[in-house]
This record gives structure tokens, C-alpha cells and sequence, in this order.
């Protein structure tokens, strides 16, 4: 039966996994994006409906949204594309998920929280592996420690899987945005040199360096506690090179340094390599107070895919039932803390 589902950027690495996954799952999303030969393509594989359209064609837009209720937005960086499909979708009155990992997209989409209510939809941006688990489990800590003022998240990726192509292009654009931590319920810049420490994911402790993820804003929107940091581990090769970028961020604000940047992106891992892949997920929740903490990990597929597009689907299967709290939403305030337990292949473990 036909979903009244939009999926944009659905030629793209990422959405035409979630396309062909979507399909599998009995959905039928109508695919949409600005390149009409590979949609056509793609939507006669699959057999499903295209429509095109470019996000700076208001217009056009608004055909491609007709009828629909619920729009999966595949196409970042989402610093370039979130405000158009956002208002798309407020006229349309079609609720709105994305898989960002973008800081300032967090930021900007949630001060729409007022027009979305008004117009009964759901702004979910972060819907994908970016930040599912990591905000489910934030949830899950703050339900065992209510009273906890820190949060410490991190993950790890092992197997061949490489980032997704848009994931290296987002990550090139942001380089001038620079680092934040939550400190006290504000977002602030580190005081210091990119801080390290030992986590163990399962395998025993290994080294994870700071990073800015979505969590610094989405899990102080779901749980409150004022002060968080996000990890992960990274080759030495990659630490090296994110220290070489701090020292050039201001060249960075320029737009053909960045464009210079994207010519090294790679292309995204085959499904083979995602395939033996998996990720890890650790958190832990601490009163400062009291000296008490609780820890928990998850275990799951590789992130920038498979992850990802299972977590988007379980949210977009939710929306078109009907579940779809008005408002600016992440996943924890919308679903609790068991939406990422409905992933296949997901395990929690209570540490």
C-alpha cells in the first residue's frame, strides 16, 4: 500500500540505501532530488514514484511535497540544505527528519520548535546514526542517574567501512565552525588542546579523542544534564591531521580552501566492507555531587550506513503511523530511550 512518504536526496550514497532498504521493509517512499536521470533510473528499479525538484525552486518544492506527509531528507551538508526543505515542509505541513550531524543545524532547526507547533509537525533533524543511539542511550543513563551533571559519550568503529562521501563533505564544510563542548548548559569552546582519554568498548581500553558531535546539543535537550563531551577513536594518522587543521581553520572560513578539501573525498565503503563492520557505542553519567555513576554500551552494524538508514526508517515507520509529537523532537524526547533497542542487531549492555 502506498505511504505518503517523500524521500529527497534519494540517489545519493546514503539515500539510495535507504531507498532499496526501504522497499524491502513494505515501504514505498516517493523518491525526489535535483538529478532527474538518476532518479528515473533508480525509481524504475525500484518501482516507485519520482519527483524532481531543486531545494532553491520553491515552487517546484512545494509539487514535490504535495500529498505527502512526512519527508526523509537525504541531501547535506545540511548547512546548505536544511532551511529549505525546513520551510518546505512548514508549508506543506509535512513533518521533517534528516540524518545530520551538524551542530548548527541542531541549533537552527530547534529555534523553529514555535512554527512547527503551530503548524502540528515534527522537526526531527539527526534521525540517522548521528544521534539515535548515542541520544537513546544518553536517555537511558539519565533514567538511572537522574540526578547526573556530566555525560560522557563515545564510539568506535571496527571493520573496513570508511565514512559515507557526504559524511567527508559535511566534516570539510564544518572545519571552520570549530570544536564545542557543553559546559554548564551552554556551548562553549574548549579551553584547551583537544583532550584524550581511555575507553573500553568491550575489548579493553583504548585511546578516543575528543570530537564535536551532535550530542552536545541534542542529549542537553533531552536529559538536561548541563555538562557533556562526545569521543571517538581515531587512526594517529587523523589525529595528526585534525591538528593541522585547527592551525589553518581561519584559511578555512574560505569557501575554495574547502572546495580544494572536497577534491580528497573518497568514495563511500561497498556493502561488503559495511558488512564487516560494526560499532560500538559507550556512555557514561556521573553526579559530581554525590561521586555516583552509571555506564552502559551498545553494539550495533557499521554507523554511516546500515546504522544509520535502519535508525531513519524505525522513526519514519513511527511518523507515518501517526507517532509524531509537534515540535522540535530528537529521537529520545519523541520515542524514549528503546527506539534504538528496535534496530535489528542492536544489543545494550548494562555496565
Amino acid at each position: 500500500m502506498p505511504t505518503p512518504l517523500l524521500l529527497y536526496g534519494a540517489n545519493g550514497y546514503v539515500g539510495e540505501a535507504c531507498a532499496r532498504a526501504a522497499v524491502a521493509r513494505g515501504l514505498t517512499p516517493i523518491l525526489a532530488g535535483r538529478n532527474a536521470p538518476a532518479l528515473t533510473a533508480l525509481g524504475r528499479a525500484l518501482g516507485l514514484e519520482v519527483r524532481v525538484a531543486a531545494l532553491d525552486d520553491p515552487a517546484a518544492m512545494d509539487r514535490a511535497l504535495a500529498g505527502c506527509t512526512t519527508v526523509l531528507h537525504a541531501a547535506g551538508p545540511y548547512v546548505h540544505t536544511w532551511r529549505p526543505m525546513v520551510d518546505a515542509c512548514l508549508r506543506a505541513g509535512a513533518h521533517y527528519l534528516d540524518i545530520t550531524g551538524e551542530l548548527p543545524v541542531f541549533e537552527a532547526i530547534a529555534a523553529r520548535d514555535a512554527e512547527a507547533r503551530a503548524r502540528g509537525i515534527m522537526l526531527m533533524p539527526g534521525a540517522g546514526f548521528d544521534v539515535v543511539p548515542t541520544d537513546c542511550l544518553a536517555k537511558h543513563l539519565h533514567q538511572r542517574l537522574p540526578s547526573a551533571t556530566h555525560l560522557t559519550l563515545a564510539f568506535q568503529s571496527v571493520g573496513p567501512g570508511g565514512l559515507p562521501p557526504g559524511t567527508q563533505r559535511t566534516a570539510i564544510e564544518l572545519l571552520a565552525y570549530g570544536d564545542r563542548v557543553r559546559e554548564e548548559g551552554a556551548l562553549r569552546r574548549p579551553s584547551g588542546p583537544r583532550k584524550t582519554r581511555m575507553i573500553d568498548f568491550g575489548a579493553g581500553p583504548v585511546l578516543a579523542g575528543q570530537l564535536t558531535w551532535g550530542d552536545i546539543f541534542t542529549a542537553h535537550h533531552s536529559t538536561g544534564i548541563p555538562n557533556i563531551e562526545d569521543y571517538t577513536v581515531l587512526p594517529p594518522a587523523v589525529v595528526k591531521q585534525l591538528g593541522l587543521m585547527q592551525r589553518l581553520r581561519p584559511l578555512l572560513a574560505l569557501p575554495f580552501m574547502r572546495a580544494l578539501l572536497k577534491r580528497g573525498v573518497r568514495p563511500g565503503p561497498s556493502a561488503a566492507r559495511r558488512a564487516q563492520t560494526v560499532t560500538h557505542v559507550w556512555g557514561e553519567a556521573r553526579d559530581a555531587r554525590t561521586g555516583a555513576t552509571v555506564a552502559a554500551r551498545l553494539h550495533g552494524p557499521e554507523a554511516g550506513v546500515e546504522w544509520t538508514v535502519a535508525c531513519m526508517l524505525a522513526v519514519a515507520e513511527r511518523v507515518v503511523a501517526g507517532e509524531a509529537p509537534a515540535g522540535y523532537q530528537t529521537p529520545a524526547t519523541a520515542y524514549g530511550a528503546e527506539l534504538v533497542m528496535g534496530v535489528p542487531g542492536v544489543t545494550l549492555e548494562v555496565l
